[in-house]
């Protein structure tokens, strides 16, 4: 079972982005990440934001540790980002779920449901491209915990 799981909604539409992200997720040794992938919803930003927390939330398990991608959340350097990966998989009961909300964000019950705020940046980015940040940031970060020469 993987130790770590993103999150996401929606399926990446641009082909480019999902064969990028797949060729890091692939470079991460066998069986530590895996992708979830809850649908698009329709109706209002609301709406949508509140029925995709809700597949979120029906996603996670009692034990997993959520850390939830979020433009206001806690920056760090790569690093430290895999630092706290280290630091998770060695104390999580369960298991790590990295989220990624739609386009819209995400509502507050899974904010409140977070154990974490992680930021990519400051700056806003469209949801699949945070997907492939994220993909690069994970392979890089068990390259650095390898220490392997990627990150230099």
């Amino acid at each position: 079972m993987p130790k770590i799981v993103v999150l996401s909604v929606g399926k990446i539409k641009d082909k480019r982005i999902a064969s990028l992200s797949g060729e890091y997720l692939e470079r991460i040794p066998s069986g530590l990440v895996s992708v979830e992938r809850i649908p698009d919803q329709a109706g209002s930003p609301e709406e949508r934001m509140e029925r995709e927390g809700q597949e979120m939330l029906r996603c996670l398990r009692p034990r997993d540790r959520l850390l939830l991608l979020r433009e206001d959340g806690e920056e760090r350097d790569s690093a430290h980002f895999a630092k706290l990966l280290s630091r998770e998989m060695e104390s999580a009961a369960g298991r790590v779920v990295l989220a990624i909300g739609g386009p819209w964000g995400t509502c507050p019950a899974v904010k409140s449901r977070a154990d974490e705020s992680v930021a990519l940046s400051r700056m806003t980015f469209p949801h699949e491209m945070c997907f492939l940040f994220l993909a690069e940031q994970l392979y890089r970060a068990f390259s650095i915990l390898r220490g392997s020469g990627y990150h230099h």
